[in-house]
């Protein structure tokens, strides 16, 4: 058992750490659902306080929430959020306490993830670490997730 552990060191030293992806974010989330935002406050500074918003599920990946359910939710300042209204966003989110969530501290969080309406029918866990593994990391500031990405 000792050389087997001794030998993956050894290999990770050799050939470096794995590569992180876009898809280490299915992992780090405690809730990842497709949501429209209904609205959002930006009335705090980033040395206030962070962003916050309200959405509606119209798909639950991973976690508590349920499709049809509106929940609030916050994102620190440095991500830079910039929600509207009517925008249908893919969020992974950690737990802020009881019934409240916030946006993953992750540096590939920092990606605005977009999903198509036709693809929320295709999207499950499965489906989107897929996608997110086809794409470069890290992402640029914009991802739209298509049906045909999640096929």
């Amino acid at each position: 058992m000792i050389r087997i552990l001794i030998a993956i060191v050894l290999l990770q030293v050799l050939t470096g750490p794995a590569e992180a992806t876009l898809a280490s974010l299915i992992p780090a989330a405690v809730v990842i659902v497709a949501a429209q935002i209904s609205d959002t406050d930006y009335s705090q500074t980033p040395s206030d306080g962070p962003m916050t918003a309200h959405a509606r599920v119209l798909s639950a990946v991973k976690g508590g929430l349920k499709k049809g359910q509106s929940f609030r939710f916050t994102e620190t300042a440095w991500v830079g959020p910039n929600y509207q209204t009517g925008e249908i966003r893919i969020l992974f989110m950690e737990s802020a306490g009881l019934n409240s969530w916030r946006v993953l501290s992750n540096l590939y969080a920092k990606a605005d993830f977009f999903i198509a309406r036709d693809a929320l029918p295709h999207l499950n866990v499965n489906s989107l670490k897929s996608a997110l593994e086809r794409l470069s990391s890290p992402a640029s500031e914009k991802v739209l997730i298509t049906r045909d990405m999640l096929k």
